[in-house]
């Protein structure tokens, strides 16, 4: 059978989505405890990039188009010290019914592992999506979405929590408008709206709904670190904390493009 692999593409220049990644506390923990055997930050760091998702062909989502071809939806996810970068390439000449959709959805879905397997590791995350142009090879990533991203998570993210763009915003209301299938419920349920109105990934896909105290688990995680966070960091649990202890409220298509 034929594949074609869309979002990981080995050299992209054009649309795509881009999210930057920072891991909270990591900075000043390389800096308190870079010579401390027992609690060493580099030994942290390492095993925590040790199991970020890598999807493999047969388990990353898929569409069959006939008998013969299937199209495959993988992200492109990179590290530079305590920050991750995860990007998914359009490639517009390709483009079929449903590409936006399910690229989106994996995009997404991708950050949340990321996400889950840093709280386990003893740390949580902030962050920031863009939808735009885009550059990259096997050594680089260039371009205004990767500049956007950036930008967001250090000014606007502040909490622990992975907004979206007003970019990507937009898009998303495009494709809510434009791709009608049950796919559209998935990306519903992937988004939540924060209490300043920014879109943000939901924190409810944090944890797999059909494990007994899963949840519970993550939100006894995230208590742990705020205990241990000092002076005003503690306020940056507060927002997430308070998503995860009220009901999954998802949004509807009318939320998105709002700004």
């Amino acid at each position: 059978m034929r594949k074609n692999i869309l979002g990981n593409i080995d050299n992209h220049k054009g649309e795509g989505l881009v999210a930057f990644i920072d891991i909270l506390g990591f900075s000043e923990e390389i800096l308190s405890n870079w010579n401390d055997p027992k609690n060493d930050p580099l030994k942290k760091i390492l095993n925590l990039k040790k199991n970020i998702p890598v999807q493999s062909d047969k388990n990353a989502p898929k569409v069959k188009l006939d008998k013969s071809f299937e199209r495959i939806y993988k992200c492109r996810i990179q590290t530079i010290s305590d920050s991750i970068v995860v990007s998914f390439g359009f490639n517009n000449n390709n483009l079929v019914y449903g590409d936006l959709v399910l690229g989106t959805i994996t995009f997404f879905e991708t950050i949340a592992v990321i996400w889950r397997n840093s709280l386990e590791s003893g740390y949580t995350i902030r962050g920031a999506v863009d939808w735009g142009e885009i550059y990259w090879d096997s050594k680089e990533i260039i371009g205004p979405a990767f500049i956007t991203a950036y930008k967001l998570e250090s000014t606007q993210a502040k909490s622990s929590r992975v907004i979206i763009s007003s970019s990507f915003n937009r898009e998303l209301a495009n494709i809510a408008k434009q791709y009608k299938t049950f796919w559209n419920d998935f990306i519903l349920d992937c988004v939540y709206k924060d209490i300043d109105g920014y879109l943000i990934l939901n924190p409810h896909k944090l944890y797999d709904p059909d494990r007994k105290n899963d949840k519970n688990k993550i939100i006894e995680i995230l208590h742990d670190l705020q205990n241990k966070a000092k002076n005003l960091n503690k306020e940056k649990y507060n927002p997430i904390l308070a998503a995860m202890e009220s009901p999954k409220i998802n949004i509807t298509n009318s939320d998105f493009g709002k700004y």
